[in-house]
């Protein structure tokens, strides 16, 4: 029953995507001069269909309003526990991406993103490192970009600690604010994808599922007034203290 699942999932996704894609192509390469501004609202669209196909519910978000105050050039800063997790961000803040270096070469979806200006991390170069911290803070001006600093997706039960060098950015850029984001997913022990865990295997856990529900929590913005007299170290600590109690929170209820 989970494998039917999985390949009717499967398929619908890649339908869509292969059906979208070429439109996609097309809007952005016209536009190429406003691409930064179209892509993210073609990928937050795509996101909610996304969403649909594999039976996610956002059930709340909480103090989204704050969102609504800020001006362009945010940051957000979240927890990473699912590959889902990039589209419920994207669905509701249509948001660009931090990603793996790698992703630039995925068929289709590799370019679409590179057209609609992601920033791409090539985590095996300290030097790309520094390069990257430069490229956010200029790429945050006037777009909402998202940074999962755990680096990898985890369980809510492991708590997986923040890297701190995204958070120099804000350095290089004042007028930039972090957000912190927290996501819980009901199901977290379903579908959070962990080792040794493959994507087929958790694939396959995310598309087992009737429905899935998950709630966002927006939390008050980080300026670069909270850097006065703390370190870069301090300030990941802080946000990180942010994004994971609420997490903790839920734990000690179940």
């Amino acid at each position: 029953m989970d494998l039917f699942k999985f390949s009717v999932k499967t398929s619908i996704f890649l339908i869509v995507t292969l059906v979208l894609s070429p439109f996609y192509f097309l809007i952005l390469l016209t536009f190429y001069r406003w691409r930064e501004r179209i892509g993210p609202k073609l990928v937050q669209f795509y996101s909610k269909i996304y969403l649909i196909i594999f039976r996610v519910h956002i059930e709340e978000v909480r103090n989204y309003e704050i969102l609504k105050k800020m001006r362009k050039g945010i940051l957000i800063i979240s927890n990473h526990t699912s590959f889902l997790d990039i589209f419920v961000l994207s669905s509701i803040f249509g948001s660009v991406f931090v990603s793996k270096s790698e992703v630039k070469y995925y068929p289709v979806i590799g370019q679409i993103a590179w057209l609609m200006g992601s920033v791409f991390l090539n985590r095996n170069s300290s030097r790309e490192r520094l390069k990257l911290i430069k490229t956010i803070a200029n790429a945050c001006s006037d777009r909402i970009l998202v940074v999962f600093p755990q680096g990898t997706t985890s369980r809510v039960t492991e708590q997986l600690p923040f890297n701190r060098g995204i958070f120099k950015v804000i350095e290089l850029n004042p007028e930039i604010s972090i957000l912190p984001v927290t996501l819980h997913y009901r199901e977290d022990a379903e579908i959070a994808w962990h080792k040794p865990q493959s994507f087929r295997e958790n694939a396959m856990s995310v598309s087992a599922q009737d429905i899935i529900h998950v709630k966002v929590i927006v939390h008050n913005p980080v300026s670069i007034d909270d850097y006065r007299e703390k370190t870069s170290a301090e300030v990941c600590r802080m946000v990180e203290q942010i994004v994971l109690e609420p997490l903790k929170i839920c734990c000690i209820s179940r």
